[in-house]
């Protein structure tokens, strides 16, 4: 029988006049309605059980067992997991047992975990103790005013084949899944790209060791003839605080153009977009394997970092990273983009 809707004025009414002695058939013709024996029983145990007519919505999802975890054990769970992220299952459930003479069973722990406490497992994001909040905000309030398309951000990182591998493999179930080293002595490249607001501004692959003399080679003779004294668009230089970028010579470098250098605070990489840029990169190679298959790993390295690091793709990384940037840069949703090491 498919479901029919019956205004709650109706089962009222039905119920007032069932405990005034009033019978079926005439509660029927006065309201009007052809109401079934299985009605009049259901809303009658339901006023008798609960003294109403109309159930509460809320209790609805008050419905099945009750939570193992107490609203305590919620608190002292989310409270350990902030101070240890870290811990193994049943490492928690030791604690909480400990804490609380709660017993659980790993599953039903990690259950409880997902489903109510909104917690998952999720590769750890590795922070140095020697991180400064201070001068990191610091940092955030010098940048705050200044437009993202003064800035140019500038790094460096290396590249090889052998690094780039696809993590996981499919095999039959109960066997290895093997991968082939094609290249055992394959050659490290070093990619310095700079980005900024519009896409990439400058870019060089090396295979050598870069050191101070081959960074500030970059920078004179690659990117600062692209840039503009400031106050202007691309006029503001970023960098990390590495030794190769924290030297006389690369402030000389910038200061005899007109652009302004700036440095980011120790540690603080998610205040660099291009740090981003990397892993779409590398990510990029490891899904088509060019550094294996390419003649010309260079030009492959190359173009790669000039069709991945678009002008939509660093936008929403400069707005990601908190910088100031125009409305038509759009939101901060990278759905569309995937990162990994």
């Amino acid at each position: 029988m498919p479901y029919r809707f019956i205004e709650p004025g109706i089962k009222i009414a039905v119920v007032r006049m069932v405990t005034q002695s009033y019978s079926q058939r005439f509660i029927c013709e006065t309201l009007g309605e052809p109401i079934s024996k299985q009605f009049f029983a259901r809303w009658m145990k339901l006023y008798q059980n609960t003294q109403r007519v109309i159930r509460d919505p809320a209790e609805y999802n008050k419905r099945g067992p009750g939570l193992l975890l107490t609203p305590d054990d919620r608190v002292f769970m989310i409270e350990l997991l902030r101070l240890e992220p870290g811990l193994f299952l049943d490492e928690m459930r030791e604690r909480l047992y400990d804490q609380n003479d709660s017993l659980l069973s790993i599953t039903t722990l990690h259950r409880m975990l997902v489903e109510h406490l909104e917690v998952t497992l999720k590769k750890a994001n590795t922070v140095s103790i020697k991180k400064s909040l201070v001068a990191k905000y610091a940092y955030v309030v010098q940048m705050m005013t200044v437009p993202a398309d003064f800035l140019v951000f500038t790094d460096e990182s290396s590249v090889c084949s052998k690094q780039l591998l696809r993590t996981f493999s499919r095999s039959t179930k109960g066997t290895a899944a093997d991968r082939v080293l094609v290249d055992q002595n394959a050659k490290r490249f070093t990619l310095i790209p700079a980005i900024c607001l519009d896409g990439v501004v400058a870019l060089t692959v090396t295979d050598e060791n870069v050191k101070g003399r081959n960074f500030a080679h970059f920078l004179k003779f690659i990117l600062l003839p692209r840039m503009n004294a400031y106050p202007a668009r691309n006029s503001i230089l970023v960098l990390d605080n590495a030794q190769i970028h924290a030297n006389e010579r690369i402030a000389k470098l910038c200061a005899d153009v007109g652009v302004r250098l700036v440095y980011l605070p120790p540690y603080c990489p998610e205040l660099n977009p291009i740090e981003l840029v990397f892993l779409q990169v590398k990510s990029n190679l490891r899904r088509l394997q060019v550094l294996v298959t390419s003649q010309d790993p260079v030009w492959a390295i190359e173009s790669t970092t000039y069709r991945v690091a678009s002008p939509r793709l660093c936008q929403k990384l400069f707005h990601h990273a908190g910088y100031d940037c125009p409305e038509s840069s759009g939101d901060q949703d990278m759905s569309e983009f995937y990162f990994c090491e």
